[in-house]
């Protein structure tokens, strides 16, 4: 059975300082600091209980990999509305790396009822296009390695 062990070793750093009011509409790039796109990887590690329910377009495997610019770019930019609430119920989660270093870490639900992300910089943000954001995860990879270190 396919199910890679991931060890967190350490966080990322937090999010840019931000002030915003719910309803406000961001991306991404204009909390994280990305170095060279050209030297990011996204990883998402999915809940076992969370696979089952994920959205239909989404690859069903515990750990998924992108490297692709054209969909780090796209996810990137995705837009995202404030919510100015929180979800404690969400067990995956998505790491953004740049040049090798953590610069992003959220908890993250791509199920079919809920999609958004959550974590204690942002609180809970869902995207503003469902469809464009579920379609950048649909072309992440199987991460095929037995263990992932997040460090």
């Amino acid at each position: 059975m396919y199910k890679p062990f991931v060890i967190q070793l350490k966080g990322s750093e937090t999010v840019s300082s931000f002030n915003l009011k719910t309803g406000s509409v961001f991306k991404l790039k204009d909390f994280i600091k990305v170095d060279k796109i050209k030297k990011c990887k996204v990883y998402l590690v999915l809940n076992n209980e969370e696979v089952d329910n994920l959205n239909i377009d989404i690859p069903k495997w515990n750990i998924l990999k992108c490297e692709d610019e054209k969909v780090i770019v796209n996810l990137l930019n995705s837009e995202l509305s404030y919510i100015g609430a929180d979800v404690s119920t969400i067990q995956s989660k998505i790491y953004i790396y740049s040049k090798n270093k953590l610069i992003f870490e959220s908890e993250i639900s791509l199920d079919k009822n809920s999609i958004g992300l959550q974590n204690r910089d942002l609180g809970w943000v869902k995207p503003l296009q469902d469809k464009d954001f579920i379609n950048v995860f649909s072309q992440f990879k199987r991460y095929n390695l037995p263990v992932l270190i997040i460090w």
